[in-house]
């Protein structure tokens, strides 16, 4: 083989090496943003390097093939790991997780699907030949889909390196030579691998043949060895103390173990009055003079979360935590003051509980009225009994329940005799009084779960669940013997009055509420034309059959 070629891979090798003893030696530091990102990049690197340094000493095309799908493993994942790290590096990773991070690596995994399936092979790399027919690295001819992970590629890395100058205007000091040499690390790479793409097309005379983007990996490694151990990358986290606590929307007080106020931003200097320059140094009895609660808190416990009340027109409350700073020897070094003004929370909270109390009782008070008009709705509003309509469903429900349970019903259907002489001798008052006596009358001597309507006029109907047709003829008789022997005192007044009645039954006159109705209302007329102040059973005296 051909000593160039084989100083070459050594070249790739040490490359290799090189990406994974910094990914050995950052897996050992503590846990940083972004620090597993970028171990996963080194990694990917590594194999990118090794498998492009096996590509060049492997003796027959088919190993050759073999290393350069193991090599685009790294080469696809590369740009993913590096986005993920400038994001979490950057601070703007609140939107990333498993699925949105797994989003980078689609085009990869359909990339390498397509590489290492023989038959899709041709749509990444149309075909593949070694440099010299001696051997060396391999020549590659494009295919269709070889496009897709090079463009996202070359996004995933402008993107980074645009996030990271943005952030590098931000920065100081060591967090800009950080970001710096961040961008460097990747830009000599990309800079390299664009000319191999570009060349060919741009300017053949000055192109090559073979991808030096692995060799380049040498000024990488050596960046990311100045950054991590020079510059402590992972060590120092970038943070403005002053743009931090300046952006906190609550007061903030930093107070030593002497009970000396060393620090307050400026929401707090606001609200207590005071610049900076009388607050600073200043005992915690002389700065907070004019909040005695809060003096209480310092006096009482290092630690607290609670809600205190401070003097003002009108008074203002404040939700504070006390949170202890101790040292490595468990000995107080001083407190952390965060208070948040939270007094008009607290007035709304009391305009809430006023106004949920005001919509209970508003709520009651519609329950109750519905109540009312659904009572209104179903009863008869001169006698206080059902109404037909609500005898219609009782009716048709218990019915169908009792055709279920293949048990009997009856209905009474009863007129009070001679009324209209009532209306025309002592007036409607005196009518409606006797409806209503009338009413009472029947509701005092029905079974719970009878129902009793007014049916129209002067007709009551009883439906009875559950009753035998004798049973309520029975009933429906001693209802008219008491009625007939009893006196309605009106005004000074004793007036008699009988009612007439007819009865029907479920299922023997019919199965409907209907056809019962119909043949209770014909046994009533019975009775009326056969002298009144009677009950009819209907069929007993004329069988007839209701349809």
């Amino acid at each position: 083989m051909d000593t160039r070629w084989i100083i070459f891979a050594l070249v790739l090798v040490t490359n290799a090496l090189l990406a994974l003893f910094l990914a050995v030696l950052l897996r050992r530091k503590h846990a940083a943003a972004g620090r597993n990102s970028m171990m996963w990049m080194l990694v990917m690197l590594a194999i990118w390097a090794l498998s492009y340094a096996m590509i060049t000493i492997s003796p027959s095309l088919e190993d050759k093939i073999l290393w350069l799908k193991l090599e685009n493993i790294g080469i696809l994942t590369v740009p993913a790991f590096w986005m993920i790290f400038t994001l979490q590096y950057t601070g703007l990773d609140k939107w990333l997780n498993k699925f949105t991070g797994g989003l980078f690596f689609i085009i990869p995994i359909i990339s390498l699907a397509l590489l290492f399936n023989p038959n899709w092979f041709h749509y990444f790399y149309s075909s593949v030949h070694t440099v010299t027919e001696s051997g060396g690295p391999l020549v590659i001819v494009r295919g269709p889909w070889y496009y897709a992970p090079l463009f996202q590629a070359y996004i995933l890395n402008m993107t980074g390196m645009g996030l990271l100058i943005w952030r590098f205007i931000q920065f100081r000091d060591v967090f800009r030579r950080q970001a710096v040499i961040l961008i460097g690390a990747v830009l000599i790479p990309l800079l390299v691998n664009v000319f191999y793409q570009l060349a060919p097309r741009l300017i053949p005379d000055f192109s090559i043949s073979i991808d030096l983007t692995p060799i380049s990996f040498t000024v990488t490694a050596f960046l990311l060895s100045a950054g991590i151990f020079g510059l402590r990358l992972f060590d120092l986290v970038p943070i403005a103390r002053h743009t931090v606590l300046e952006h906190i929307p609550e007061m903030v007080f930093v107070i030593d173990a002497q009970d000396r106020v060393l620090d307050a931003n400026s929401v707090a200097q606001k609200m207590l009055g005071k610049p900076l320059d009388e607050i600073v140094g200043g005992e915690v009895i002389d700065v907070f003079r004019a909040w005695p609660e809060l003096i209480n808190r310092f006096l009482t416990s290092h630690e607290a979360h609670e809600e205190i009340q401070i003097p003002g027109d009108p008074p203002r409350t404040l939700e504070i935590i006390v949170s202890a700073l101790y040292n490595r020897f468990k000995q107080l070094e001083g407190r952390i003051v965060v208070a948040h003004d939270i007094t008009d929370r607290k007035w709304l909270e009391h305009d809430l509980k006023y106004a949920n109390e005001s919509l209970k009782n508003q709520l009651i008070e519609i329950e109750q009225l519905r109540l009312e008009l659904q009572e209104q709705a179903i009863r008869d509003p001169l006698t206080n009994v059902y109404n037909r309509r609500f005898l219609a469903d009782a009716m048709d429900r218990e019915l169908a329940q009792a055709a279920r349970d293949e048990k009997p019903a009856s209905v009474v259907i009863l007129d009070i005799d001679f009324f209209k002489q009532f209306n025309d001798t002592y007036g409607h008052r005196c009518g409606d009084f006797v409806l209503q006596y009338i009413a009472n009358f029947l509701g005092g001597r029905i079974r719970r779960g009878d129902v009793l309507c007014r049916y129209g006029g002067e007709e009551f109907v009883v439906f009875m669940p559950n009753a035998p047709l004798d049973s309520a003829y029975q009933r429906a008789e001693a209802w008219r013997n008491e009625m007939a022997n009893a006196f309605i005192d009106y005004e000074g007044l004793h007036l008699k009055t009988s009612f007439s009645a007819g009865v029907a039954g479920f299922p023997v006159h019919g199965s409907t509420s209907d056809s019962i109705l119909t043949a209770a209302d014909k046994a009533l007329y019975q009775s009326k034309h056969s002298g009144r102040n009677r009950v009819i059973l209907f069929g007993v005296d004329e069988p007839q059959d209701v349809k």
